[in-house]
């Protein structure tokens, strides 16, 4: 059921000046937070300006919400996930404005407010594609990422038996050449238990390997080094941690890659993508139906002559005939101007319309 000049609100809403407006007024709000981290990062300066500037916001992106609910409602705004976002969001926005009486947790939802600026992605349409497009590609990597997760679980339990006794005691095998505090990590643990103590520290620091950061002089070379008296743990060492490099960083991470871009150029995955973005309203798929339903009535009332004889069918096929010859011929004389043009085309689709008419058995029906 609609409400009341619900039609009119949806067109206002739904226009363009009014979205670009939306999106501008995210854009300043994005703009202003980054601001206020830069400036104010403690709210100890410009408190009450950064306030005011929320407060405006707040006001905004509540009655926007307001006018898109009304143009939208009920079910083909609840059908939106990205309603439900701005939902979610703007609900926030407004609990911090009236303070409510909540536990000190909740505190930590007003840095909901960083998270506005995607609703940039739901009004530009660029944006909004590379989302959805990204969305559907997910599930598709999840056996790549399995994988990848597998081949790093295997490496740490391997590291938790190889290197939980790193460094024990922060010293050497030959304490008396090396420094105690060599094996000591920057926090002062041991790293044997800090980097492959447990499953979970292994885990991570194959995860930090993974994206090369630091993991050569960190976590490699300690390693390699440790067991610098016994050749055969230093190389097992640097084969055990340069074969994880070249399968893990080289073969398996570009391997999620590959298949997250290939089914985001899968056309059935971008013509989903298409589907979901120009997917029309509720409203506008009933005109739709309403109209194509009118077209097959409109069809099937059409009256024809039903053929029943060899005769008949002889009569039909010559004045298809004939209306092709006489179209073929007329478009060939028609004019350019556009005034003459229009004339032109009427005349045409009358001369289909006897096409269609000679084929239904009407010949005799067709004023020559």
């Amino acid at each position: 059921m609609a409400l009341p000049h619900q039609d009119k609100v949806s067109r206002f809403y739904n226009s363009t000046h009014i979205q670009i407006s939306v999106a501008l007024l995210i854009a300043a709000n994005f703009l202003t937070n980054i601001i206020e981290k830069e400036i104010d990062a403690h709210g100890e300066n410009y408190p009450d300006v950064f306030a005011w500037f929320g407060h405006f916001y707040n006001l905004m992106f509540t009655i926007e919400l307001g006018f898109n609910m009304y143009a939208h409602w009920w079910r083909p705004f609840w059908k939106s996930n990205w309603n439900i976002f701005d939902v979610v969001v703007v609900s926030i926005g407004v609990i911090n404005t009236l303070n409510l009486p909540l536990p000190p947790a909740f505190g930590l939802l007003r840095m909901m407010r960083a998270f506005r600026v995607f609703r940039l992605f739901k009004r530009v349409h660029s944006l909004n594609k590379i989302i959805v497009a990204i969305m559907h590609a997910v599930p598709g990597v999840a056996n790549a990422f399995l994988i990848l997760g597998i081949v790093m679980s295997i490496y740490a339990i391997l590291a938790v038996e190889f290197y939980m006794d790193l460094g024990a005691g922060c010293t050497a095998p030959d304490a008396e050449t090396l420094e105690l505090k060599r094996w000591e990590t920057a926090r002062g643990f041991c790293m044997g238990d800090e980097y492959f103590g447990t499953f979970t520290k292994a885990l991570y620091s194959f995860f930090q390997v993974l994206t090369g950061e630091s993991w050569v002089e960190m976590v490699a070379r300690p390693g390699i080094f440790f067991w610098s008296e016994d050749w055969i743990r230093a190389l097992g060492g640097a084969v055990f941690f340069v074969s994880y490099m070249l399968i893990g960083a080289f073969v398996l991470t570009n391997v999620v890659v590959a298949v997250l871009l290939d089914k985001m150029v899968d056309p059935e995955t971008a013509e989903k993508v298409e589907e979901l973005i120009n997917a029309p309203d509720d409203e506008d798929e009933q005109a739709e139906g309403d109209a194509e339903e009118n077209k097959v009535a409109k069809v099937e009332a059409t009256p024809s002559i039903p053929i029943r004889t060899t005769d008949e069918f002889d009569q039909a096929m010559t004045c298809v005939t004939n209306q092709v010859q006489e179209y073929m011929e007329f478009s060939e004389k028609m004019s350019p101007e556009f005034d003459t043009l229009q004339s032109d085309m009427a005349s045409m689709r009358a001369q289909v319309a006897n096409m269609i008419l000679c084929m239904s058995g009407g010949a005799n029906n067709i004023e020559k």
